[in-house]
């Protein structure tokens, strides 16, 4: 009988994995829960702090856990009506959210907006369509009790209240929005049709970064602390001194270019028959416009063949169908006027009159879809059964057939053989004209298979690396530690190419190109389609993306990526110290900003009578060493590439560098020939702008605004962004208005 030791060696590997990510999840997951139980017995620090009001951690854990609470109650509450909750949007959990929410019911009240029970009553109604009682209500509450998070009815109603007056606050603010003014419809036409060209002169901040005297250390001290939890961000105009997130990762790519040109030359002639003769009724039958040389021309129709308006009603002359193909013998017959005009037709061709070859009804020509076989048999049939009728009514043709008659009709046959055969042929394309496109299909399926084989062999030699690994980290087995499945013999091996990044950000992938590119398709039920396109990005530097967990994705051009993280080194705080160079640079470039105004300011001065901006710095200018250059045209929103179908985007003029909506406000404010003075986003760059022209002109596109029909859904696109803006500038200033202070940054992923 088999005791427990060996039931456990039977299963060592796995016991022994799991035992190892218990101890990891111990590791990372237990000091912040100790954390969190020390705060609430002795240490309760202040997590962040505004007016007359101060949250410690404790409070604000609280709050968190209540919105969750929140959330679970009305997710109950709509499956208790009958409606599908996993239809219901959430409100979020995060803790920026939650103090957000407090200082806009803060507002609200301090604008005499007061939520009563019954106002709460009522959202519920409408929240379950009426379909829940009240003591429905009590008793979805009663589940909260005694969980891990106890909750009463008035903890409910109380973050619930809450939650309805900051909603009634942000709405009170959007109520200026209503409407659809003429003046901001033609303001966001505007933006998407009119194209403007420009000279500009970038005035570089960084060029005056010198010319700021030397700061003091406590000044630099300051001005670190107040940016030291701030992320760098590259089209923002503050600094940020965190250090972002930062992956190493190992990637093997396949260029589907040179693997199929690889694979098109191990395609065999006997390949690519077989393909065709499996596929050619799928794949390859012959366009009609290919094939209308197969019949016999009209003008070449001798006379005394049977015309075509004399074909038995149900049947098909020999050699002629129409574009529809089978659908030609349903067609409806002509009625007695027409079928008068088709006769005349016939007099006036018997007689050789010019009216033959442009009246009556053009003659139609085979094309591929018609089934000579089954036409064949048709006329057979057709032919056994007039001689059938014949022999029936008697007369001089009963018994006469001859050795010449029989001859004749065997010859017959055989031409009509020949001929559904060669109309059969007919139908297809050949295959000399076809084999090129059947080599590359077969190169391109090969070369599928090979990647796939390659990247699913390489996947589970990373995964058991993985697991050896976590063993080893855990102690659990002893000696060195385990190999890394090394790419770059992988890549020399299979014909790939491989990368091994170390200590990459997000923005500097994008920035590099070629993986960050790519892409793959995950489920999403939220999704019409079922599935989102998602990038490798979001992938790899996601909040569920672990170590050693093989990511597929492609490139638009077909390219194949593999790709496995191997280090994730967590966004942190660096000493003054260590950043007082970056620290020092920032602040001369803010210290900067002035003198490059100053500057841009005297040379679009200069430039008012006139005058190009070339001539301008060439004159007055010339020790600055400044250039002018011509930007446009452009619009000031352009289409969102990243996204087909996605709201339009502040456009990006080739030329420019980061511009942002003070440049495109300060273009599209001038007349022709004025000038103007603008940042760029990150204010890094001053530009003097003079415009140059419009396209087409304000009296020409207002006529189009008039008279053409706008696309409404791009138009409401853009309002809804402006709308999203103004939304989030008017919170930014609650949270000036009331001090908003984070001790720390706020945690946002849970």
């Amino acid at each position: 009988m088999a005791g427990s030791f060996d039931i456990f060696r039977k299963y060592q590997r796995s016991l022994l994995v799991a035992v190892a990510i218990l101890a990891m999840l111990a590791f990372f997951v237990l000091p912040p829960l100790l954390q969190m139980g020390a705060a609430g017995g002795g240490g309760d620090p202040v997590a962040a702090s505004w007016q007359g009001s101060t949250l410690r951690e404790s409070s604000l854990a609280r709050a968190v856990a209540m919105r969750t609470v929140l959330n679970q109650f009305l997710l109950d509450a709509v499956a208790a009506s009958g409606r599908d909750p996993g239809r219901m949007r959430l409100l979020p959990d995060d803790e920026e959210d939650v103090v957000r929410t407090m200082l806009l019911a803060r507002e609200a009240e301090a604008n005499g907006v007061v939520v009563s029970n019954a106002a709460i009553n009522d959202f519920l109604g409408e929240w379950t369509n009426n379909m829940v009682r009240p003591e429905q209500f009590e008793a979805l509450i009663a589940r909260r009790r005694g969980g891990p998070i106890s909750a009463s009815q008035a903890d409910v109603f109380s973050a619930l209240r809450e939650v309805l007056a900051a909603n009634r606050m942000e709405r009170m603010f959007l109520t200026g929005f209503a409407g659809d003014p003429p003046g901001l419809r033609w303001d966001y036409f505007r933006r998407l049709e009119q194209e403007a060209t420009v000279e500009v002169v970038p005035v570089v901040v960084q060029d005056f970064a010198g010319e700021v005297p030397a700061p003091a250390e406590a000044t630099l001290q300051t001005f670190f602390n107040a940016h030291k939890d701030d992320l760098p961000v590259a089209r923002s105009p503050d600094p940020g001194f965190r250090e972002p997130r930062r992956i190493s990762f190992d990637s093997l790519y396949a260029a589907r270019a040179d693997l199929e040109a690889e694979a098109a030359k191990a395609v065999t002639d006997e390949q690519i028959q077989a393909f065709y003769d499996e596929n050619k009724e799928r794949l390859y039958r012959a366009k009609a416009e290919d094939n209308t040389d197969a019949g016999t021309p009209e003008d070449s129709t001798p006379e005394d063949s049977t015309p075509e308006d004399s074909t038995p009603e149900g049947s098909t002359p020999e050699g002629s169908t129409d574009a529809e193909g089978p659908k030609a013998a349903e067609a409806p017959q002509a009625d007695g006027k027409e079928a008068g005009k088709q006769e005349a037709d016939k007099q006036e061709e018997k007689a050789g009159t010019p009216q033959s070859r442009t009246s009556g009804r053009t003659r139609v020509q085979p094309v591929a879809f018609r089934q000579p076989a089954a036409e064949t048999k048709g006329s057979e049939t057709k032919a056994e059964e007039s001689q059938a009728e014949q022999k029936a009514e008697g007369g001089e043709s009963k018994g006469a057939t001859t050795v010449s008659d029989s001859a004749a009709g065997d010859a017959a046959k055989a031409d009509k053989t020949a001929t559904g055969a060669a109309t059969a042929a007919a139908a297809f394309e050949p295959l000399e004209k076809v084999a090129d496109d059947i080599r590359q299909r077969l190169a391109s399926e090969a070369t599928a298979r090979r990647i796939d084989a390659v990247f699913e062999a390489v996947a589970g030699d990373v995964g058991r690396y993985a697991e050896d690994r976590a063993l080893w980290q855990a102690k659990i087995t002893k000696g060195s530690p385990p190999a890394a499945p090394d790419v770059v013999k992988i890549a020399e091996k299979q014909g790939l190419q491989a990368a091994r990044v170390p200590r990459v950000t997000a923005s500097d992938a994008l920035a590099a190109g070629g993986i960050a590119a790519s892409f793959d398709f995950r489920e999403d039920p939220n999704s019409p389609m079922g599935f989102r396109q998602t990038r490798w990005v979001d992938l790899m530097f996601g909040g569920d993306a672990g170590l050693l967990r093989p990511v597929a994705t492609r490139d638009v051009a077909g390219n194949r990526y593999l790709s496995w993280k191997t280090e994730d080194l967590p966004p942190f705080v660096p000493s003054f110290e260590s950043a007082r160079a970056d620290v020092e640079r920032a602040w001369r470039i803010v210290e900067a900003r002035p003198l490059a105004r100053q500057l841009a300011d005297e040379i679009a001065a200069a430039a008012t009578g006139g005058g190009s901006l070339e001539a301008v710095v060439a004159e007055k200018f010339a020790a600055r060493k400044l250039e002018a250059a011509t930007v446009g045209p452009f619009t000031w929103l352009g289409r969102n590439a990243a996204t087909f179908g996605g709201p339009p985007m502040l456009a990006q003029p080739e030329g420019l560098a980061m511009p942002g909506e003070e440049f495109m406000q300060a273009v599209f404010a001038l007349q022709p020939g004025g000038t103007a003075v603008a940042f760029n986003e990150p204010r890094t760059v001053c530009y003097v702008i003079r415009l140059v022209e419009y396209r087409p002109d304000d009296e020409a596109l207002r006529q189009r605004f008039l008279d053409a029909s706008t696309d409404e859904r791009r138009l409401l696109e853009i309002a809804r962004q402006e709308e999203t803006q103004a939304v989030s500038r008017w919170i930014d200033e609650i949270e000036r208005k009331y001090a908003l202070d984070w001790k720390r940054p706020p945690r946002r992923d849970r």
